[in-house]
């Protein structure tokens, strides 16, 4: 059953058969031993923003949420060979690395908090999460993504005491500051500011495909990792209550 009545089920399936080819085509680019580190570097790096594009549209179809854990599972080695293809750069290129590993509040928005709330709203377990913020990496650099870390189970980890993107993260940083009884009301908030925070996408009007559903995957993560009482937005349009709510299912 769609989660999304914007498009019909015959887009998103051929959205998602369209998706799989172009991840299967990269992948096989992987295994071509006369590529050198640099490109396959990039490769592995668009392994990963195509097979989190692919989880984001197999929700919004109406998927079984449990069947997602196969590419969340994908995820996880596309990224521990993006970290091999870096390592294996020459000296002289290893600041080119660089841009595919930094906080980038695109990297916040579509992978980092993207990636946490599936794999902690299907509870992947405390060892897949700490591999995923070993390769995540920048630790003490912004206090949203430190503080849900630690909440996740790196309690050593360095704290920032600033926002790298006040402005796009600021409300959702509020709820995990706030008393617990103050949450729900602060993630509401949130929640209806979502979209204008996303810069008003009009993907749904768009010619060219690229649809994929409006999701708050952050705002899922942090009602589950805090243990938010969603009562008062559970309907919420940009919520994805079957994943949250997923072990209850």
């Amino acid at each position: 059953m769609l989660r999304d009545s914007i498009k019909s089920l015959t887009y998103f399936n051929a959205r998602i058969d369209f998706r799989i080819k172009t991840i299967n085509n990269r992948a096989a680019k992987l295994e071509e031993v006369s590529r050198p580190a640099s490109q396959k570097l990039q490769v592995a790096y668009r392994c990963i923003e195509s097979t989190m594009y692919l989880i984001h549209l197999r929700y919004t179809r109406g998927d079984d949420v449990s069947d997602l854990k196969v590419e969340l599972q994908a995820l996880l080695s596309y990224r521990t060979q993006q970290k091999q293809y870096a390592d294996a750069l020459p000296l002289k290129e290893q600041k080119d690395r660089i841009g595919w590993e930094e906080i980038r509040k695109d990297h916040m928005r579509n992978l980092f908090l993207k990636w946490l709330s599936f794999a902690y709203c299907l509870d992947m377990g405390e060892v897949y999460y700490k591999q995923v913020l070993d390769l995540i990496a920048n630790q003490g650099q912004d206090a949203l993504l430190d503080e849900i870390a630690v909440q996740l189970g790196d309690t050593d980890r360095p704290v920032s005491e600033s926002l790298l993107y006040k402005t796009r993260f600021n409300k959702l940083y509020k709820v995990i500051q706030a008393a617990p009884d103050k949450r729900p009301k602060l993630m509401l908030a949130y929640l209806d500011a979502w979209y204008k925070l996303e810069g008003s996408p009009q993907f749904h009007v768009m010619s060219n495909d690229s649809y994929f559903g409006y999701w708050s995957w952050e705002a899922a993560l942090v009602t589950k990792l805090y243990d938010i009482d969603d009562i008062s937005f559970i309907d919420h349009e940009y919520y994805p209550k079957d994943l949250v709510h997923w072990s209850e299912q």
